[in-house]
């Protein structure tokens, strides 16, 4: 009996990783998978354009608001229950999506779809810290990271192939069923990484200060921040993309879906990069090889669309070259983030997925907020979050003289 329990957890370990990153391109495609509809979701609810982006905007709102409890929570009841319970709450949501009408309704649905998938940042990457030791987190974090991309690289494909022949409606209908598909292999494989004996007493006072010292702590947030600034281009690009490439260039959906893959594959070029490097390359050398090509991508995006504000091209490849350094700047800093304190996990993943969402609810409501319809806008948004996440690594260097350039 007992070779078998553990034969069946070796097999979880396997297959974990992959049945959570299939769970979470769900949760991206009910961004990703609708981008192209955007402006036809805009005529048939008779609403504007920004209040059309708001609906990308809200979901990030609600991907940042629970964070903070549910971390403590699965410290506290284990990581399972709190990811599964999470995954209702997403299938409900998401075929309300399908369903409602009145865009009330529907910005309402579209926060709980993103409070749902709070549970996947706190729950889901919690399991995987605590399972697997430095190299071998840092490697599935790229090889999870390059699958979970297919989400926005192929995503708005998927969303334009659907909107030939049905509704926008019926992307959200795929949606809910996919996830019903991904909560019955969680419930079957998901490993439970916070056994009883590990567990911490749901104390407020003591969750209070493990989030104190966790903000306080410089190198975990300068290594969140990293990620944080440059995610907030790509979510800039994300909000804005369709409008632009749509309703200012006047190319098609499918035009708008290839620009998409062409820049997120870089993504997924920069994760393959990281697996195979991760071995031979300490995590610091590929930060800094990251930053320095995202920021290249920012300078280009910001001079070329300057020079040349009516060639789409001349944003697309220096969004390429920026969001491939991004990818590999990613794992090795969300490990470094995690491995900074010694406060428990879920508190840590708590903290760290609620900035990467606070981040791309600011990208989205700037984009709300000021979008004005060129690719400079875009371009110099793309070299300030370049410059700023190259300035949190220098400042974690002259703050933290024990990590210094390796």
């Amino acid at each position: 009996m007992v070779r078998k329990l553990e034969a069946k957890f070796k097999k979880s370990l396997v297959l974990f990783p992959f049945i959570l990153v299939f769970y979470e391109i769900i949760h991206y495609l009910a961004n990703d998978m609708y981008l192209p509809a955007l402006p036809i979701l805009a005529k048939e609810l008779k609403i504007s354009t920004h209040v059309a982006q708001m609906t990308i905007t809200t979901w990030f709102l609600g991907a940042a608001s629970m964070h903070l409890i549910l971390g403590p929570l699965s410290d506290r009841i284990g990581r399972r229950p709190v990811l599964l319970s999470g995954g209702i709450l997403f299938i409900v949501s998401t075929f309300y999506c399908a369903m409602t009408s009145d865009i009330r309704f529907f910005l309402a649905a579209r926060f709980l779809q993103g409070c749902a998938a709070c549970v996947i940042g706190t729950a889901g990457y919690s399991s995987i810290h605590e399972c697997f030791d430095q190299r071998e987190a840092i490697r599935l974090l790229a090889v999870m990271g390059s699958i979970l991309i297919l989400s926005p690289a192929f995503g708005p494909l998927a969303g334009s192939f659907i909107l030939r022949w049905l509704s926008w409606r019926w992307t959200f209908g795929v949606l809910g069923i996919a996830a019903i598909i991904a909560w019955i292999f969680l419930w079957l494989w998901m490993p439970e990484s916070n056994p009883l004996g590990k567990r911490h007493v749901l104390s407020w006072k003591k969750i209070g200060q493990n989030y104190f010292a966790i903000l306080s702590n410089p190198r975990f947030m300068l290594n969140v921040l990293i990620f944080c600034f440059t995610f907030l281009g790509m979510i800039a690009w994300i909000a804005a993309g369709p409008f632009l490439v749509i309703d200012h260039f006047k190319l098609s959906t499918w035009v708008f879906g290839v620009f998409q893959a062409m820049v997120f594959c870089s993504l997924i070029a920069g994760s393959q990069i990281v697996r195979h490097w991760v071995n031979k390359v300490e995590p610091y050398r590929l930060i800094h090889l990251g930053l320095f090509v995202s920021l290249i991508g920012g300078v280009m995006a910001f001079t070329l669309t300057w020079l040349f504000p009516q060639y789409i091209l001349g944003l697309v490849f220096p969004l390429m070259l920026f969001t491939l350094g991004s990818s590999l700047a990613f794992g090795p800093a969300q490990r470094i983030a995690v491995e900074a304190c010694t406060e428990p996990m879920g508190a840590r993943m708590a903290v760290l997925s609620s900035l990467i969402s606070l981040f791309g609810f600011i990208g989205g409501l700037l984009v709300s907020m000021t979008y004005s319809g060129t690719l400079f806008w875009v371009g110099s948004l793309l070299l300030s979050v370049a410059m700023a996440a190259c300035g949190c690594r220098i400042l974690e260097r002259y703050i933290n003289r024990q990590a210094p350039l390796k």
